[in-house]
């Protein structure tokens, strides 16, 4: 499957590890080869700040925070799709999901070739430089916070989580009619508008679309707005009866290095999690088109955004 059309918001596996799905899934979730134990350390550069005592102030709003970070991503081959981190608040018992697109420049040295400057790449260099820690870094130098873990889900898993939950209510915007016989496998896209239950077979249609037959693509950014809507609809049924359902299901199809004790930990930890408490970010920014369609974050904005992230109670 093209992975410009692979589209599944894979954020919702958090909710299953924190909310207590892995306790669930436990036994499947020890005999598999999921856990790889791999330490990443976070520092700070000197560059950061210009300002020592905004310096000093930001780096002591990190460390005194509970707050535990995951990046959760899709991958297909060498490149990441549907990047997020979930950022989850114990003491407020927050949870906040923050959406990178997969376009957003990131320039490694050593990598110059045409589209490596791209976020999304970075899971396909070779060494300590790709892979899941790859990007996990990346990620960190983004943002300027610690990202603890990585969750990596298998996109084939999307029909099988959907169904489980007996499909997902949607309220599409509009009708999304798109056709594409060279995709593997082919792809045709025809949802009517109007509020509805989607199936797992639907609501890949659903994730996948760009747009319609005879129509220009909207990008990216609006697509996020669709898979950070369809994750909170998804996690918010998830948090059901279902629930061990779901986290079997789930369990099949993810990577993750976070131990096993930390998992059942975050699990317990948050226990009766309000949905309310749910906030949802994109890393600030803008789409140029000079030299590839980079989207170009902004770093002064992305550190007020995550002050705000970090001061919430």
């Amino acid at each position: 499957m093209n992975s410009q059309l692979k589209i599944f918001l894979v954020a919702f596996v958090a909710f299953s590890l924190f909310i207590g799905s892995a306790i669930f899934a436990f036994d499947k979730y020890y005999y598999t080869d999921s856990y790889v134990d791999q330490d990443v350390e976070f520092v700070l550069e000197d560059s950061s700040f210009d300002n020592q005592e905004e310096k000093s102030a930001y780096e002591k709003l990190i460390a005194e925070s509970d707050r535990v970070n995951i990046l959760i991503f899709g991958h297909d081959g060498g490149r990441s799709d549907t990047i997020m981190v979930a950022s989850y608040d114990f003491g407020a018992r927050i949870l906040d999901l923050i959406s990178i697109p997969r376009d957003t420049y990131h320039y490694v040295p050593g990598h110059d070739l045409q589209g490596q400057n791209k976020i999304n790449a970075v899971y396909g260099f070779p060494g300590d430089e790709g892979g899941s820690i790859g990007l996990l870094t990346a990620i960190q130098e983004l943002l300027e916070v610690p990202v603890d873990y990585y969750i990596k889900m298998d996109y084939d898993g999307v029909e099988a989580v959907v169904d489980a939950l007996g499909g997902i209510r949607v309220d599409v915007p509009f009708d999304m009619k798109y056709d594409d016989p060279t995709a593997e496998p082919p792809l045709h896209i025809d949802i009517k508008a109007g509020t509805q239950v989607l199936s797992g077979a639907k609501a890949m249609e659903y994730l996948r679309w760009r747009k319609n037959n005879g129509e220009v693509g909207e990008g990216d950014l609006p697509r996020i707005e669709r898979q950070q809507e369809f994750m909170a609809l998804l996690a918010e049924k998830s948090l059901s009866y279902k629930l061990p359902t779901v986290a079997n299901t789930v369990f099949q199809y993810v990577k993750t290095n976070m131990p096993l004790d930390r998992v059942l930990y975050y699990a317990t930890k948050a226990v009766g999690f309000d949905m309310e408490n749910l906030n949802r970010y994109r890393i600030p920014g803008e789409v140029s088109s000079n030299g590839g369609s980079y989207y170009i974050h902004d770093p002064d904005e992305t550190q007020n955004m995550i002050i705000e992230i970090y001061s919430q109670e």
